[in-house]
């Protein structure tokens, strides 16, 4: 069982409106062409909608509730989709693809240099020539780092499909040495009595600047070949909110 089991969904509804990089991968996709892969590609709030358009295209995740989440959207639209419970750490099936995708800060679920190492050579490998990588990341901003103090911080509230509510608390808190961020997400349920069901969900995410990430690709066979501030192609600052890198691999 991986951390986002026991979350899948509460995760999947937190996250279920955010489609602001859809246009920009569906772009991206048009541009590479098929077959296309997401990594760590969670519940498919990315996956399922590129299957809409059209798009031949592969998940792979290490949640099996992550990725049951998937299976039933991509049933429920009559959609077909390769889902893969595996780890991107390790060889990855099918290929060659034609673009791999990383989405919303999942590269940052690699805590080592090893790992980021070990994870861009198997998408080398599953890539073809001349074919596309997108990783979208947190642009790691100072300032906004110097604020994460562990303080206990209302995110907001949803509903579940079947009426839950749920409020999410969030709490973060930095190791700037390591460039890790430890971030624990509570997601409370409300039952229609007023009472309370507590679920925590502690994790780490490490985050990368701009020429480290660039060296990592480097080392890995890749050329990068755009940075972006925002999914509408603005340049990368800064104080921009994300880092958007587009790479292509290299013969």
């Amino acid at each position: 069982m991986t951390a986002y089991d026991p979350i899948a969904r509460f995760y999947d509804a937190d996250h279920a409106d955010f489609d602001e990089d859809l246009p920009f991968y569906r772009e991206l996709a048009r541009r590479s062409g098929d077959p296309i892969l997401e990594a760590m590609c969670g519940s498919g709030r990315l996956l399922v909608p590129l299957a809409q358009a059209g798009r031949s295209i592969t998940g792979i995740d290490t949640s099996p509730a992550m990725l049951e989440l998937a299976r039933q959207r991509l049933h429920a639209e009559g959609l077909t989709a390769t889902l893969i419970e595996g780890d991107v750490r390790a060889p990855i099936a099918g290929g060659p693809y034609a673009l791999a995708i990383i989405a919303l800060n999942s590269f940052m679920h690699l805590m080592s240099t090893t790992e980021q190492i070990t994870t861009l050579t198997q998408l080398h490998h599953a890539i073809r020539p001349g074919g596309l990588l997108a990783i979208d990341l947190f642009n790691p901003n100072p300032r906004l780092l110097a604020e994460y103090d562990n303080e206990l911080v209302f995110d907001k509230a949803f509903t579940l499909a079947d009426g839950t509510r749920v409020q999410k608390f969030v709490a973060q808190q930095i190791e700037a040495a390591a460039q890790i961020n430890h971030v624990t997400f509570i997601y409370d349920e409300l039952n229609p009595e007023g009472f309370v069901r507590r679920h925590t969900a502690p994790f780490r995410m490490r985050w990368v600047y701009r020429y480290e990430l660039e060296h990592l690709l480097a080392r890995t066979g890749f050329q990068l070949e755009s940075l972006y501030g925002t999914y509408e192609l603005d340049e990368y600052r800064s104080d921009s909110d994300i880092m958007l890198a587009v790479a292509r691999r290299l013969a």
